[in-house]
């Protein structure tokens, strides 16, 4: 009864999503570090109304782009046998494993021993974006039964994806100028993208022409005066992607209606993201504080650091910008990529804010470098990979008895396809429990010996870029 009674409170607790989960977890370790009560508090409740009026602005956005997404799936002519549901069923099916928050709440125990003893540095706090892991852990399981395989594969992508929050956190750091130290992000969808952004950035500025586009936000702000701040930015793509969505021609006045709302919808969203990022910032400070000082204290020379969300940062211009242009060239890619099976639909309108962050600001906030990274690899492997995780996503719907909506048929998510790390490992659990065939470990091999190799060879570029951002803002 004991243990029912927690597992229900954890249940209810991850029900509340960040806006609750974040500052109950900011209390709690504030109090453990012996943060001043006050501040922690109003900390506490400056990252609530942050979460809070973030998801707000997301789900303002989702709802601006989803006609327009809809819209300009008819008008590609769009038809494939996998639809995307989208993050928020994708978790649903994930929560309803009835083992998933034991899974979580061992998470949560693991990392903070492994930062006592000293294997990593970064505690992450994302507590509700650990489900990525244990959806990995789930589509293991209920496709080969093996609770081994099960338990390695959700080991290894969580601990790797810890281990890259550690790696990064220079660059986050100079990169963003946090109003305080010890702010990593975890977000494991997007921070395992980080090699091959900086891999990218090396490539690019080796080809002519490509070397020499720079769509920064200082650069358009400073070339173009007003035209290049945000509002106008996200007013300008607003309507590019509202044109595209809604024009026949002539166009009538409906439609350029319907153009223009969407375009001061993204202005307005892009000019109040920031505000609710640097919320959840500020609101962390006292308890940043107070762990640098309980570290120092109690473990001199030990660097410590807090695993948030890419929310936090997602309010940069640059970020919002390839948030919304991907919209269009999803719809573009998933018509013409070969092997595509999936239907985008619930991750188009808002969810690549999130997932483009770690190959842009890899790529020094160049848009132009971002969109070439995502319309080169990152769109095309979410689609490949989320196409082929549906078959595990069904049998996981049949396996948790979750309710899908009517005529859902075959479904998936682009989200999961961001996570080709954590599908390699699946891959090769395939094989080694007699589910898969050769190729499945060959694939996922291919792609473990792909991603290691990159790292390696980008091993020092956060430490070498934040160098290079501090000299930079030194002879500014």
């Amino acid at each position: 009864m004991i243990s029912q009674t927690i597992m229900n409170i954890f249940k209810w607790v991850f029900a509340q999503g960040a806006p609750i989960i974040v500052p109950i977890s900011v209390l709690i370790l504030g109090l453990i570090f012996r943060a001043p009560k006050e501040k922690v508090f109003a900390g506490a409740l400056r990252m609530g109304v942050g979460f809070t009026a973030l998801f707000a602005l997301v789900g303002i956005i989702f709802s601006a782009l989803g006609p327009a997404a809809n819209q300009m799936a008819a008008q590609f002519g769009l038809s494939f046998t996998v639809t995307d549901l989208g993050w928020p069923t994708q978790s649903g099916i994930v929560f309803a494993i009835p083992w998933c928050m034991a899974a979580i709440a061992i998470f949560i125990l693991l990392n903070s021993l492994l930062v006592a003893i000293g294997v990593v540095n970064t505690l992450n706090v994302d507590f509700n974006n650990h489900w990525i892991f244990v959806f990995y852990m789930g589509a293991t399981l209920y496709t080969t039964g093996s609770w081994v395989f099960t338990i390695i594969v959700g080991l290894i992508f969580w601990f790797v994806s810890l281990k890259m929050a550690d790696w990064l956190y220079p660059m986050i750091d100079a990169y963003y100028d946090m109003p305080m130290e010890g702010i990593t992000i975890t977000h494991a969808y997007s921070i395992l993208w980080a090699p091959i952004g900086f891999m990218l950035d090396k490539l690019w500025d080796s080809i002519p022409v490509i070397r020499d586009i720079q769509w920064d936000p200082e650069s358009i702000k400073e070339k173009w005066g007003f035209f290049g701040e945000p509002v106008f930015m996200g007013w300008l793509i607003g309507l590019f992607v509202g044109v595209i969505a809604f024009f026949d021609w002539p166009p009538t006045g409906a439609q350029v209606g319907s153009a223009l709302s969407l375009a001061f919808t993204v202005s307005f969203f892009m000019l109040l993201l920031p505000r609710a990022s640097e919320l959840i910032v500020a609101g962390m400070a006292p308890l940043s504080d107070a762990v640098r000082v309980f570290v120092t204290k109690k473990m001199p020379g030990r660097e410590f650091h807090l695993g948030l969300d890419a929310a936090v940062v997602v309010g940069a211009p640059e970020h919002v910008a390839i948030g919304v242009l991907t919209t269009p060239i999803i719809f573009l890619i998933a018509f013409l990529l070969p092997g595509n099976k999936m239907m985008p639909l619930g991750d188009v309108a808002g969810l690549f804010i999130f997932i483009c962050v770690f190959i842009t600001n890899t790529n020094r906030g160049n848009i132009f470098r971002g969109l070439l990274n995502s319309a080169l690899i990152l769109i095309p492997v979410s689609f490949w990979i989320g196409s082929a995780m549906s078959p595990a996503n069904m049998v996981m719907v049949q396996g948790t008895g979750f309710n899908l909506p009517e005529g859902a048929g075959l479904i998936s998510s682009l989200c999961v396809g961001t996570t080709p790390f954590g599908f390699a490992l699946y891959k090769v659990s395939q094989f080694f429990t007699g589910v898969g065939c050769l190729s499945d470990l060959m694939i996922g091999v291919g792609i473990l010996v792909a991603f290691a190799l990159i790292w390696y060879l980008m091993r020092n570029r956060p430490k070498e870029y934040a160098k290079e951002l501090l000299e930079e803002e030194y002879e500014d």
